[in-house]
Parts: structure tokens; C-alpha cells; sequence
């Protein structure tokens, strides 16, 4: 079996005396494309936070590839592969959408290479159409492939979505999910979500979140069919 390329041990974060990591240990196999799922504030958004230098751990370690990268800024967790698109997306409004992915791209290339790199992703993305588009002109949809596209752009290893399909149309999850598997086959991919349509279509196994511990890992059809995992997405507590 190979070795992980994420892997986190005891990983914790209290805000308040809450805990919202709770001694979290996590794996992720090379080429693996994992969901994480739970009901709001089970703590995968904080989660995925640290794992990107976001937030500093009270606790644990995360490595990368068996590095330790628990006390790494976010610029240099990046340079070393893992790539996030967040929630909202971190997108200049002001830009057009190939100028936004040339930023990203010169992160970690020269100025020739990421011209190469912009054309590549916006192919890859299927944004050529819109390349010379203002970003703030674009559909929500729209604008978060344009920031999937910006994380493609720095050649990550380690993809992390954070709910990629949120507020999409039907097509636009549809093809969101297209694109995930297609971002898949080179980088490794983890995504939060809520849509259990979605979960299914593009993830074999999944994490379940609660109270800022795993509660269930397992093939995707057993997670949702857990009676514990029902339980916490209808608001009852967990056997």
C-alpha cells in the first residue's frame, strides 16, 4: 500500500473553549478523490483551514508527503502542493478571468511558463470562451470554476474543495462534477460537500464530520446509509 500523501495526527483547534478539531486522525492515499461530509459546524471547514496554514493547530501534526507541515505559513504549504479553493470565492472581480489565472500561475512559474499554463488550464476548464471576461460579470457558477481554475493553475498535488457545487444550477453541478474528476486524474482531491447527489457522483468514500470528530469513514453508499449519519443530518445526536 503506498504511503499517504495527507496524513494528520491528533489534529485539534479550540475557539473558545470549543473544540472544533477534536484529535483528529486522517489518511489520504495518492490519487484518492475523498469527500467530507456533516451537518454545519462539524468542523470540516476548520479542518481543511489548517491543513492550508490558515488556522495554527492547538494540537497534532499534518504531513504532506511525510513532512511535517504543521507550523508551515499558508504561502509555503502552497509552494509545496496543496492548492484550496474556499467557500466564497477568492477571486479579483476586477480581473478577467485569464488574468486571474496567470496571477495564480506565476506563483510558482516564470513569466513564459505560466503563459503556456494559463492556455493549458483555461483549455482544460473550458473557460476559453470567457478568458477576456471581467470576473465580476460572471455567473456564481462561473466564478468558482474560474477559482477552481486558479488552483489548477499552481500545479498542486493536493486539491481541496471546499463546496465546489454550493448554489449551482443542476448543469453547473453537473459539470462542476465533470471537472473534478478530470482535476483528478493528476492531483489528489478532497471535497466538502452537502449535496449527497453530487457526493455520489464523483467520490467512492467518504469522511463523516461531527462535533469535530470522525465519525464515520466508509464506502460512500454505507456512510449515507448509517443510521448514525442520518441521525446527525436530522438533528439527533449520534449513537
Amino acid at each position: 500500500m503506498s504511503a499517504p500523501i495527507l496524513e494528520t495526527r491528533q489534529l485539534s483547534k479550540t475557539f473558545g473553549g470549543v473544540k472544533a478539531i477534536d484529535r483528529i486522525d486522517f489518511s489520504l492515499a495518492p490519487g484518492e478523490l475523498r469527500c467530507l461530509i456533516g451537518p454545519n459546524g462539524a468542523g470540516k471547514s476548520t479542518f481543511f483551514k489548517m491543513l492550508t496554514g490558515q488556522h495554527r493547530p492547538d494540537g497534532g501534526q499534518v504531513l504532506l508527503n511525510g513532512q511535517d507541515i504543521t507550523a508551515a505559513a499558508a504561502h509555503e504549504i502552497g509552494r509545496l502542493g496543496i492548492g484550496i479553493k474556499n467557500q466564497i470565492p477568492d477571486v479579483f472581480d476586477g480581473l478577467s478571468v485569464a488574468e486571474n489565472l496567470t496571477l495564480a500561475a506565476r506563483f510558482i512559474l516564470p513569466k513564459a511558463a505560466a503563459a503556456r499554463k494559463v492556455a493549458e488550464v483555461l483549455a482544460r476548464v473550458q473557460l476559453e470562451p470567457m478568458a477576456g471576461r471581467l470576473v465580476g460579470e460572471l455567473a456564481h457558477g462561473q466564478r468558482q470554476w474560474v477559482e477552481i481554475a486558479m488552483v489548477v493553475a499552481r500545479e498542486p498535488i493536493l486539491v481541496l474543495l471546499d463546496e465546489p457545487s454550493a448554489g449551482m444550477s443542476v448543469e453547473e453541478t453537473a459539470r462542476t462534477a465533470e471537472l473534478i474528476r478530470e482535476i483528478n486524474r493528476e492531483a489528489t482531491v478532497v471535497a466538502v460537500e452537502h449535496n449527497m447527489q453530487f457526493i455520489r457522483s464523483i467520490a467512492s468514500r467518504v469522511t463523516v464530520f461531527h462535533r469535530g470528530r470522525i465519525l464515520v469513514e466508509e464506502n460512500v453508499d454505507k456512510a449515507l446509509s448509517d443510521r448514525r449519519v442520518r441521525d446527525v443530518y436530522l438533528g439527533r445526536s449520534a449513537a
